[in-house]
């Protein structure tokens, strides 16, 4: 698997940890156990948990399974790369915006957050763009 695929997945699965972990905070405020503010972490529950674990775990995925350009060569590595970085720089910003409870200025956060998800979707996107294609049959039948 592809230095790019594991940290996708292991981002993936820190992300589904947080999720499920708020999750959890949220769900404990219907027991009075905490407080009703925990709500304002919804979006980012949502966020973290479908963009966060959801999508980096297939980019992960496909990465590594779409068909090679070259049998050595998986195409655009950069931009995948900087689709990478941007996801990791969105969760980031999604993850600030939690401190929404106590700096109210945070909550700013959560909107960069998802502009940079997706534009790490759209980078991600122009990496795999070539990579799409038809299965190449060989004249033997193997």
């Amino acid at each position: 698997m592809p230095r790019l695929s594991r940290y996708f997945v292991r981002s993936a699965l820190v992300c589904l940890l947080i999720g499920f972990t708020l999750g959890g905070l949220i769900l404990s405020v219907k027991a009075g156990v905490v407080s009703p503010l925990v709500w304002l972490w919804f979006p980012a529950h949502i966020l973290l948990l479908l963009n966060g674990w959801l999508i980096q775990l297939a980019l992960g995925v496909a990465y590594w399974i779409f068909p090679r350009i070259i049998l050595t060569e998986r195409g655009r590595t950069r931009w995948a790369w900087a689709s990478f970085l941007a996801m990791q720089a969105g969760v980031g910003c999604v993850l600030v915006s939690l401190l929404q409870i106590w700096w109210g200025a945070a909550s700013g956060f959560l909107g960069v957050g998802v502009l940079l998800q997706a534009a790490a979707m759209m980078l991600f996107a122009v990496h795999a763009w070539p990579r799409i294609r038809p299965a190449i049959i060989r004249p033997d039948g193997g």
